[in-house]
């Protein structure tokens, strides 16, 4: 698919965010990851910097074999909140070679789309506003056992893609925290905000 330049959204506060979801919520959100599963709120994590602004993921724990789910949410440049349903890709120590492709000047990621090294589909994402320095941003963490702090530094990517027959903004994330160099890699796609209730 080629580049097309995209409305990408404005990350915003956790005050700005509505509803505001509490500790020991629990959501039901309508998208193909979280669909008929009840999800709690298990986090909080606030994040302060970033060069499109601040932005606040809430952590939602379902059963323990379901993949572990964020909800996280984009404003875009109507000021029209667009929340995203993200999934963990991905989660591995240090590494040098991860860490030189999202450092590289040419914005891009490749995801090979099969494990099989003989098919050659990827699928291209492109940093958002086409930035190529990363973001580094203190995390103020609240769950149930308190409140604690974390550094991390980011990289966000998007393309569009087709979902279901609808073109759709997908976007990864993928950090490292400054303190061990582990990485997780986030990845998933808008949902209308009228498809996340509190059950």
């Amino acid at each position: 698919m080629p580049r097309t330049k995209k409305e990408t959204a404005t990350l915003v506060r956790q005050e700005d965010v509505a509803p505001v979801f509490v500790l020991g919520d629990v959501l039901e959100i309508d998208a193909p990851a979280t669909k008929s599963r009840r999800l709690i709120v298990a986090e909080i994590r606030q994040y302060a910097v970033g060069s499109v602004g601040p932005m606040v993921d809430y952590v939602l724990n379902g059963d323990p074999e379901s993949p572990q789910i964020r909800l996280r949410f984009l404003r875009n440049e109507n000021a029209k909140l667009r929340p995203l349903v993200l999934t963990l890709y991905d989660s591995l120590a240090y590494d040098e070679g991860l860490l030189a492709v999202v450092r590289d000047e040419s914005a891009r990621l490749t995801v090979q789309g099969d494990t099989d090294s003989s098919n050659i589909s990827a699928d291209i994402f492109w940093r958002i506003y086409d930035v190529t320095d990363s973001h580094i941003s203190s995390v103020n963490i609240r769950s149930k056992i308190g409140v604690t702090d974390a550094a991390i530094e980011y990289w966000e990517y998007s393309r569009l893609t087709d979902i279901e027959g609808v073109e759709t903004e997908e976007f990864i994330f993928v950090e490292m925290n400054k303190a061990d160099g582990w990485f997780q890699i986030w990845r998933g796609v808008e949902v209308a905000a009228g498809k996340i209730a509190a059950a």
